[in-house]
C-alpha cells in the first residue's frame, strides 16, 4: 500500500504555471501526496503564493526557498532530501497534469521490479516520448486526458532516455543511484545523465504510453533567449559525453 507519492516542483517565477499546475495536482492526485515547491529565486510572488498554499493545505505543501538560482538538479537534490515519500515524482512547473496521472505513472514501478524509472508523453518532449497533438486551452487538455489516461500496460515501451520534465521513480533506486549532477547548472542533459546512470544500475526506463501530462515548455529558458539557451545547450552537451566518454558516439547513439 502506498503511503504517499512526494511531487516535487522546482519553480523560478511563472507565477500564473505554477498556480495552475498546483490546482491540477490538487484536483487530479487520488493516491496520497505531498508536494515540495523549490523556490529558485523567483522576483514575482511566487514566495507569497507558496506561503499561502502552505498554510491552507498544511502538510501536504512545503517550500525551500533559495536567494540564489541553484539550477533544475540543485533544485530537485533539495527537494528529493526532504522528501517522505515511497515513489518521488519530478515536475516541470509549466505542466498541466490531470486524470490519473500519478496513478498511472507508478504502475510500471509497482508492477516490475526492473523498471526504474517512467514518464509520460506529452505534446512537447524528447522524440521518444512524443505525441502529434495540438492542445492550448486547460479545459480541452483536460478532456483529451481523460480518455487519453486509461490504464493500458500494452502502451508501455521501453526507451533509453527520459524527460525531466516529469519523472517517476522510487525511493530506493534514488537511494542507489545517488543525487543529480549539479554540475549541468542552469538545466539541460542533467535528465539524460541521470537516465544513464539509472540504466548503469541495471534498471529499465519506461515511457508509459497510457499517461498524458501536458507541457507548456521550457518557459524558464524562453525568457533567458535563443543564443542564451543554445549556448547552455552547448556546454553541458559537451560535458554530458566528456563524463562518460561518448565523444565518439554518433549523435543518435549517445544513450
Amino acid at each position: 500500500m502506498i503511503k504517499i507519492v512526494s511531487i516535487i516542483i522546482p519553480v523560478r517565477n511563472q507565477l500564473q504555471y505554477t498556480k495552475q499546475c498546483i490546482k491540477a495536482i490538487h484536483r487530479y492526485t487520488e493516491l496520497p501526496y505531498e508536494v515540495i515547491l523549490v523556490d529558485n529565486q523567483s522576483t514575482d510572488k511566487t514566495k507569497m503564493f507558496i506561503t499561502a498554499q502552505m498554510k491552507q493545505r498544511g502538510e501536504k505543501v512545503r517550500g525551500i526557498r533559495n536567494e540564489l538560482n541553484r539550477g533544475f538538479a540543485a533544485g530537485i537534490n533539495q527537494g528529493m532530501r526532504e522528501a517522505k515519500g515511497q515513489y518521488i515524482v519530478l515536475l516541470n512547473n509549466d505542466t498541466l497534469p490531470s486524470y490519473r496521472w500519478v496513478e498511472q505513472l507508478i504502475a510500471p514501478l509497482q508492477r516490475d521490479d526492473s523498471v526504474g524509472m517512467t514518464g509520460p508523453v506529452s505534446n512537447r518532449v524528447i522524440s521518444e516520448q512524443k505525441i502529434k497533438i495540438s492542445l492550448t486551452n486547460p479545459d480541452e487538455i483536460h478532456r483529451f486526458s481523460r480518455l487519453h489516461n486509461r490504464p493500458n500496460s500494452s502502451r508501455w515501451r521501453e526507451s533509453k532516455r527520459l524527460s525531466g520534465f516529469c519523472l517517476a521513480l522510487p525511493r530506493h533506486v534514488w537511494k542507489s543511484v545517488g543525487e543529480w549532477d549539479e554540475r549541468f547548472g542552469l538545466g539541460t542533459y542533467e535528465d539524460d545523465d541521470y537516465s544513464y546512470r539509472i540504466r548503469q544500475k541495471g534498471w529499465r526506463l519506461i515511457v508509459a504510453g497510457d499517461t498524458y501530462v501536458h507541457h507548456f515548455g521550457n518557459r524558464s529558458f524562453h525568457k533567458r533567449g535563443y543564443k542564451e539557451f543554445s549556448k547552455i545547450l552547448a556546454q553541458n552537451r559537451r560535458y554530458f559525453l566528456r563524463k562518460w566518454n561518448l565523444m565518439t558516439k554518433p549523435k543518435g547513439l549517445l544513450l
